[in-house]
């Protein structure tokens, strides 16, 4: 069995849902998510690709209907953004690379393609998971588009954010890991480029 630890924000899991096993998440020392401005752009695309291109993939998962509504204010970076509500939401299911400070390869990409999908004053479904907010105090959700686009699933098909489980926290799972196997293989995104 391969076992994962993901360092992310401020906070550890452990990546074990492939094997159906779950494991609490660890929480690393300090408490304080690291500010993350945004920086200089970096080279991104994959050679071929256009920025929110959206390669084939499987249909969907479809909007619940127990989801909310929001509209988004300000997106901060691949994987974090800002409700006109006030909520910080950190999006469920994706690692985006870092910007700012700490920037990693294709972080600057992520940032624009989510602001691309979800520009300000966007009109977006919300959807929770196990746990409604993390330690910092962010919202932790799947969001859809308008037109019905899982934006969380969307980042990994297209190779802008790998797969994040956290404890507790897998719905969709299946379908992030396939889109994740998917862009992978095909050396999408991050994942030629890095």
């Amino acid at each position: 069995m391969i076992v994962a630890l993901l360092a992310v924000g401020g906070y550890a899991a452990w990546d074990l849902s492939r094997s159906g096993q779950e494991v609490p998440s660890v929480t690393a020392p300090g408490g304080a998510e690291p500010e993350r401005p945004d920086a200089g752009e970096q080279p991104g695309e994959a050679p071929g690709e256009q920025p929110g291109e959206r390669p084939a993939a499987s249909e969907d998962p479809a909007i619940p209907a127990r989801a909310g509504e929001a509209v988004v204010d300000y997106v901060h970076d691949g994987d974090t953004l800002y409700l006109t509500d006030g909520r910080k939401v950190r999006l469920l299911g994706v690692n985006a690379p870092e910007v700012g400070e700490h920037a990693q390869c294709y972080g600057d990409t992520a940032t624009r393609e989510l602001r691309r999908m979800l520009p300000k004053g966007s009109h977006v479904r919300t959807v929770a998971d196990a746990r409604e907010t993390d330690r910092f105090g962010r919202s932790l959700l799947f969001l859809f588009t308008e037109d019905g686009a899982l934006v969380n699933l969307e980042l990994v098909r297209g190779g802008y954010a790998e797969v994040l489980v956290l404890d507790g926290d897998t719905l969709w799972i299946d379908e992030l890991y396939a889109a994740e196997d998917e862009a992978a293989a095909a050396s999408r995104g991050l994942w030629g480029s890095c």
